[in-house]
């Protein structure tokens, strides 16, 4: 069955043109069973609703209920909650990202999060601001932000596991994966 799960993560990342997206969730199988929408039909039904390129697609690791989709688009960010059961919209919200494209999510101080360290160790940060995009349970994904408002990396930490990527998104290359 895990094998199966694998595949249409896979199959996902292929049909729907998701290159460098981030899927994760997999794991929580194990602890509540399967749910009855695949990864791959939520994100058919996200993009009913928008175009763009899908950041990530989680399945929430405490029970299964839902897929939390996010997806970037032009002018902004998007988070959905997709129900894991009907394959309905649970909730769609813009990021907190202005239509100008220069304010990015909110500002916040890092220094407390525990992959602050390995971030300050593998990207030289001096002249970066730490922005929320998402903190939620399962996971918490940070954009490092330069002066002029750009996006110069992303940064996704797994809590269940405490694993940490790093992404250069302008060379689209990852910088760190691993635990911290």
């Amino acid at each position: 069955m895990k094998d199966s799960w694998m595949k249409a993560i896979a199959g996902t990342a292929i049909v729907g043109g998701i290159g460098g997206a981030s899927v994760v969730g997999a794991s929580a199988l194990n602890m509540a069973g399967t749910p009855k929408v695949s990864a791959e039909e939520a994100l058919q039904e996200v993009f009913t609703q928008v175009e763009g390129t899908v950041q990530e697609v989680e399945l929430s690791l405490e029970d299964n209920r839902f897929y939390e989709v996010e997806v970037e688009s032009s002018s902004r960010e998007y988070e959905f909650m997709i129900d894991a059961a009907s394959g309905e919209f649970l909730q769609q919200a813009p990021d907190e990202e202005a239509s100008t494209g220069h304010e990015i999510n909110r500002p916040v101080d890092a220094t407390n999060y525990a992959e602050y360290a390995m971030i300050e160790k593998k990207v030289d940060t001096d002249s970066l601001t730490y922005h929320l995009a998402t903190d939620n349970p399962g996971n918490r994904i940070l954009f490092l932000v330069n002066e002029a408002g750009d996006k110069q990396f992303k940064t996704i930490f797994l809590k269940h596991n405490q694993e940490l990527e790093i992404i250069d998104l302008d060379s689209g290359k990852r910088v760190y994966q691993g635990n911290i």
